[in-house]
């Protein structure tokens, strides 16, 4: 057998078998194909003193460049590393975006040894060439393809392989049907096909398990096997994933002895303003992931433009005071967001961006603006709003009973905005309304097993929704007249 370097993914963002495109292997002198382990090839991670991993372009818009830093980066909320984007020759990872030469990546540190001739398909010793491409993006992909093949694309760099190849999958394939399609719309031989769709890693080469969530799994159409068994598109990285490449790079040294749990560190999970005061909620998670704010005089455009660059997410989006106050985490598990500022209440973009898959996050109100944030991969499976000039208790009861929660609460021009959601994660849900701070009524819900989840004001009532069944472990809460710049600090540290 030759030895050979397989970098297939899948083209096209709609599911079906008949049109996937896939991309050829590169012939790599020093890859052993007998070697694989299972999901991962051990020997090419890279090692323990690599824990940043630089990564260039060679060429490609700012825009493309700035989806694969969004979207490259959740891969190391799991693992002991992170990427660093650098402006310079000779980085670890080398992308271009040559269009028609397919997406693929060098397997993990190999990257850092060689370059591919993107007109031959082969390796090349050196770092003068891409060791990453993705052939099929433009300004009009859609943001679930974005983030599908770059999440697969990187997995590659860090060593992951492909899931359907595994011998645990007990995928039973209709061979003579493989075959014709593959030879009919890829001009692939017998061998190709056997190489790249066929072929199994031996069992004692896996890590023992089969996943077919696996952001690595190519699609399975039920046409190409004889049981019927299929495997459709996925995008997100599953549980499986996330556990592999925290084994493969562990964030603790696994033979120390001294097994400390992390520390667990407040974060920002909820920041208003009204009667003259700034709310300050902060709350701890299970897992603790980056988070930045930023307060402008005029709407964060820029700020919102240049940390989802980095990675980030719009967690929380509040004016007050004559300041736009914007928040935005890491590890939000969100595929996609967008904003739109509008004077008046945006129910055409809601239910424009309805349509194409999003869901409201947050809804604000400041210095003559609606602030609108839809995303993609909220877990949502049902969304309501409505606005009222009263409180809407009325609504909330009834939408309640139907099984919605609330997920964002807001007071504006002289309308409450109410935006419920199916699917939220809550158990239970109550709300006050109460004409001062209702810090009492707080530590009440606290000692029954709430946690704050909405405090806004509005036409002189606090408003506050606290709800059982979320992720925090602990909440703690500031009220400042100046912005609590210094109590954030303080509490980002505990």
């Amino acid at each position: 057998m030759r030895p050979i370097f397989t970098l297939l993914f899948l083209a096209l963002a709609q599911w079906a078998f008949a049109q996937v495109q896939s991309c050829q292997d590169i012939v790599f002198p020093t890859l052993n194909s007998s070697l694989y382990q299972g999901v991962y090839y051990n020997d090419l991670r890279w090692d323990d003193d690599h824990k940043i991993i630089t990564v260039s372009f060679i060429n490609g818009s700012a825009f493309l460049q700035n989806k694969v830093k969004q979207y490259a980066v959740e891969w190391g909320t799991y693992a002991n590393l992170r990427f660093e984007f650098v402006n310079r020759a000779g980085a670890d990872i080398r992308i271009s975006f040559y269009p028609g030469k397919g997406s693929w990546s060098l397997i993990g540190k190999q990257s850092n040894q060689f370059s591919v001739d993107v007109n031959t398909g082969r390796s090349v010793s050196g770092l003068n060439g891409p060791s990453m491409n993705y052939g099929w993006f433009n300004e009009k992909t859609t943001d679930q393809e974005f983030r599908r093949t770059i999440l697969h694309e990187f997995g590659h760099a860090l060593g992951l392989l492909h899931e359907h190849l595994s011998p645990l999958s007990g995928i039973k394939w209709n061979i003579p049907k493989v075959y014709a399609h593959y030879m009919q719309t890829q001009n692939w031989s017998k061998e190709d096909v056997d190489k790249n769709v066929l072929n199994k890693y031996s069992v004692t080469q896996t890590n023992g398990e089969y996943d077919p969530k696996s952001i690595m799994h190519y699609p399975v159409s039920k046409e190409f096997t004889l049981d019927g068994y299929e495997v459709g598109w996925n995008y997100l990285l599953s549980a499986g994933d996330k556990k592999t490449i925290a084994t493969i790079y562990p964030k603790s040294n696994p033979t120390t002895t001294n097994k400390e749990t992390p520390k667990q560190l407040y974060r920002i999970s909820g920041l208003t303003y009204g009667d003259s005061i700034w709310s300050l909620t902060m709350s701890k998670n299970k897992v603790t992931n980056a988070q930045i704010w930023r307060t402008r005089p005029n709407f964060p455009n820029a700020e919102i433009q240049e940390f989802w660059g980095k990675g980030y997410q719009i967690s929380n989006l509040s004016y007050g005071g004559g300041l736009w106050a914007l928040v935005m985490s890491q590890g939000t598990g969100l595929s996609d967001q967008l904003w739109r500022t509008r004077p008046n209440f945006p129910e055409a973009e809601i239910n424009t961006l309805w349509d194409s898959g999003y869901y409201i996050n947050s809804i604000s109100y400041g210095n003559g603006l609606w602030a609108l944030v839809m995303s993609k991969g909220t877990g949502y499976t049902g969304q309501i709003w409505r606005t009222r000039s009263y409180f809407p208790k009325d609504e909330i009861k009834e939408f309640w009973d139907q099984g919605y929660h609330i997920t964002s609460l807001t007071y504006g021009n002289g309308l409450w905005a109410l935006v419920m959601s199916k699917n939220a994660g809550y158990q239970l849900q109550l709300w006050r309304t109460r004409n001062y701070y209702p810090k009492d009524e707080i530590q009440e819900l606290w000692d029954k097993g709430y946690h704050i989840t909405n405090l806004t004001y509005g036409n002189g009532l606090w408003a506050l929704v606290m709800s059982k069944g979320t992720s925090y472990q602990s909440q703690s809460w500031r009220t400042r007249r100046n912005f609590p710049a210094a109590e954030i600090d303080e509490l980002w540290k505990k």
